[in-house]
């Protein structure tokens, strides 16, 4: 025999309240001018688990004209930077009644495929990870979606808060503090196959920082490499294997960075003596890498205050664009 289904009515009757205080319960609202007493809300909810209530999810969106989705869109490969602001996306929306999915952009130019989820409003709100937000067009999606979020030091658009990580300013220091160490021969680890002043403000930084102290680029030590770490050990070899070798190393990324630390280790190249590393992100493993690398990043990978500021324009799209600061340092170890 099926099993009845559990109404609002079963869960109501079970812990003697009114259908309506189930209701405004169980469905997250928060418009009620004086809220429940606690005692109350644990028990209608101890009833909903008891009865095995499940409650229309699909309508309460509707009734709500919210999807409970947040998007993060994100370039692969992923890393430990990644991997901690999802971590705590999905913290966040679960005090919010929210779920997160993740929007890969592996090539711009079918970006607007992969954006579908966002531009046709399946989604209350999206966070952008560095080094995208700059190279979309965001127009549609400022449109059809609630609340949007971008990491970028370029970007200016109505209605989209931005956060801020001073990029170019903290690698151009990490430059010039291995330039004030004597070092000259600076090399310089990038993402992208071919590097881009234009495009790369981690790259811009390192150029600033060699124009400012007199010192040449030598084109030789500018190499791919840093997105994959298996490509990174093979590309630092290669350096290290030069006549006159690099000295030091730039990476656009710690991923980077830890594959040359292996590589200095491949070749008997002692670091930071004959050859100082630097990265970029200052994930957890930074700390305990061996030796510990000095790392271009947030002090901190704490994005709490970020999301909850999408979480806030999802409540009210109708707040002011902010621009929210996360400047990235240089958190010295033994690296460098």
């Amino acid at each position: 025999m099926t099993r009845a289904r559990i109404t609002l009515r079963d869960v109501a009757a079970a812990a003697g309240v009114s259908v309506a205080t189930c209701s405004y319960v169980l469905s997250g609202r928060a418009d009620r001018t004086t809220p429940l007493p606690e005692a109350t809300r644990r028990r209608v909810e101890e009833a909903a688990r008891q009865l095995g209530y499940k409650g229309n999810t699909a309508a309460r969106s509707l009734r709500r004209q919210r999807s409970e989705l947040i998007a993060l869109v994100y370039a692969p490969p992923v890393g430990p930077w990644l991997d901690r602001l999802t971590l705590q996306c999905e913290d966040i929306a679960a005090g919010h009644g929210y779920s997160v999915i993740g929007v890969p952009i592996r090539r711009l130019d079918r970006a607007a495929q992969s954006l579908r989820v966002i531009t046709r409003g399946h989604v209350d709100g999206a966070i952008f990870a560095p080094d995208l937000a700059d190279f979309l067009d965001l127009t549609a999606a400022r449109r059809s979606t609630r609340a949007l979020l971008a990491f970028s030091e370029h970007l200016e658009a109505p209605g989209i808060d931005i956060v801020r990580n001073n990029v170019r300013e903290a690698v151009a220091e990490a430059t010039a503090y291995l330039l004030a160490s004597g070092r000259r021969r600076i090399a310089f680890l990038s993402h992208a196959q071919t590097v881009n002043p234009a495009r790369s403000d981690r790259y811009q930084g390192y150029l600033d920082a060699l124009g400012a102290a007199g010192v040449a680029i030598d084109p030789r030590l500018v190499r791919a490499g840093a997105a994959a770490r298996e490509d990174a050990v093979l590309v630092v070899r290669d350096l290290l294997d030069l006549p006159d070798p690099p000295d030091a190393l730039v990476s656009e990324s710690d991923r980077g960075a830890f594959a040359a630390l292996q590589a200095a280790a491949d070749r008997g190249v002692k670091v930071p003596d004959d050859l100082a590393v630097i990265g970029t992100g200052n994930t957890r493993e930074a700390s305990y890498s061996a030796p510990p690398l000095t790392s271009v990043g947030m002090y901190q990978l704490d994005f709490t205050a970020i999301v909850e500021a999408l979480f806030a324009r999802i409540d009210d799209p109708t707040l002011p664009a902010r621009q929210l600061s996360l400047p990235w340092i240089l958190n010295r170890r033994q690296s460098a």
